[in-house]
């Protein structure tokens, strides 16, 4: 039986995590993979502290231990920093080069963050996928289906479990339209980006 492979999804509410969540999901069934997700929201909807915990392959419960994620995409830098309790020697940890600051917070640099994970010894791929999304779309609104595909093409574990083409697939059954086909443009640029950066 294949162990259970574990995914920290994290970021602020407005980013699309929950979106990202359904994303992942469908996928995970098109692949014919069992999988549980559950969530937790912060004090505030939007703008407030959301993680997402996905588990691909058979069990029961929807709890990731510390320690044992396999896998940590973060929307938003230092929500990624503060999930890194999930995180373990072999954790890949895909990281948006994105800050979002509460109002009035007194929040690090980028950078210093991105120091602190890599001092772990943690596997730290950062990219912006704000910035694709914004070049192909005019809105950052696609960076959550960015990372996605930035992160299916570095990950080989993940890629095993659920392709770019079940990804793909997913899509169909959460968006319509013209919305549909601007996140398909976004998920292979960013796949094809990540490519390069393995």
């Amino acid at each position: 039986m294949k162990e259970r492979y574990n995914i920290i999804l994290a970021g602020v509410g407005g980013q699309g995590l929950l979106t990202l969540g359904r994303i992942l999901g469908n996928a995970a069934i098109i692949a014919g993979e069992e999988i549980t997700i559950a969530e937790t929201h912060g004090l505030s909807q939007r703008g407030g502290s959301l993680i997402v915990q996905i588990r691909i392959g058979p069990g029961e419960s929807p709890m990731i231990p510390r320690g044992a994620a396999h896998l940590i995409i973060g929307l938003e830098a230092l929500e990624t920093g503060r999930q890194i309790v999930y995180a373990n020697r072999n954790t890949k940890i895909v990281m948006n080069e994105f800050l979002w600051p509460p109002p009035l917070a007194l929040y690090p640099d980028i950078n210093q963050i991105i120091e602190k994970i890599r001092e772990r010894g943690l596997k730290l791929y950062v990219f912006n996928a704000n910035k694709l999304s914004e070049e192909l779309t005019g809105s950052i609104i696609s960076a959550n289906v960015a990372l996605l595909g930035y992160t299916i093409a570095i990950d080989e574990e993940l890629s095993k479990r659920i392709s770019i083409e079940q990804v793909d697939k997913a899509l169909e059954r959460v968006f319509r339209g013209k919305v549909l086909e601007m996140n398909r443009k976004v998920l292979w640029r960013a796949y094809e980006v990540g490519g390069k950066n393995k």
